[in-house]
């Protein structure tokens, strides 16, 4: 039942990645790089993890973490890209993105320093979940700039709700599996859908995104002109 539930969970996953890569292909990619990059590191990530399922417990632990680690780090680098990109229609004073990445590293090194455990599943859970705490906060940010501008970018409003429940689900899924181990299950499950829903969020919001000039052209037939030797 338990690995149904896993290759079901991968399958679904799996799919949603793909329709988030191949919308974003037609051209977004260029408006949200970030977006575009975290969704290839989470394909990848998943692809690899389904690869080691044979690999010794160790090891899929360590790559586990290591890979958790890397995107929790790239979703506050695509936070901050949403709060960047929000502050172009707010007047509200934004704090500099420096003081953002600075901000976000301090709260790593001090959670790694702060959660230290002889238990790599039980230490890493807490940093995971400090780390997702901290974005979710950015998020919260980045939703009060898009809230107060006059002409809000709605699909970057519905980017940023997507984030939202994917890190929402993941503070307490990561909190139930901490609570007692008979809710480890529930956790999960609850971290995974909410996961989906993120998902499913960005490919809505991405596919009424404009195809680029030269897909399009392509898209029709037109070829593009070969450029002019000087």
């Amino acid at each position: 039942m338990e690995m149904a539930l896993q290759y079901s969970a991968w399958a679904i996953g799996l799919s949603l990645n793909v329709l988030v890569i191949s919308t974003m292909m037609r051209g977004a990619y260029r408006q949200y790089p970030f977006v575009f990059v975290y969704s290839v590191a989470l394909f990848a990530s998943t692809v690899t993890e389904i690869g080691l399922q044979n690999a010794p417990k160790t090891v899929r632990a360590g790559y586990y973490w290591t890979d958790e680690v890397i995107l929790d780090v790239l979703v506050f680098f695509l936070v901050i890209a949403f709060i960047d990109q929000a502050a172009r229609y707010s007047k509200q004073k934004v704090i500099e993105r420096r003081w953002l990445v600075l901000g976000a590293a301090a709260i790593m090194a001090i959670s790694f320093a702060v959660r230290r455990s002889p238990h790599l599943n039980r230490q890493m859970t807490l940093v995971s979940r400090d780390l997702n705490i901290c974005a979710a906060i950015l998020d919260l940010i980045l939703w009060t700039l898009l809230a107060a501008a006059r002409r809000p970018d709605r699909r970057l409003m519905l980017l940023s709700g997507g984030l939202g429940l994917q890190l929402t689900g993941a503070i307490m899924g990561q909190s139930l599996r901490h609570l007692s181990r008979s809710l480890f299950m529930a956790g999960t499950l609850l971290e995974v859908c909410t996961g989906f829903l993120g998902l499913y969020v960005w490919f809505r919001a991405l596919r009424s995104a404009p195809v680029s000039t030269e897909l399009s052209r392509i898209k029709k037939g037109q070829v593009p002109e070969e450029p002019t030797p000087c």
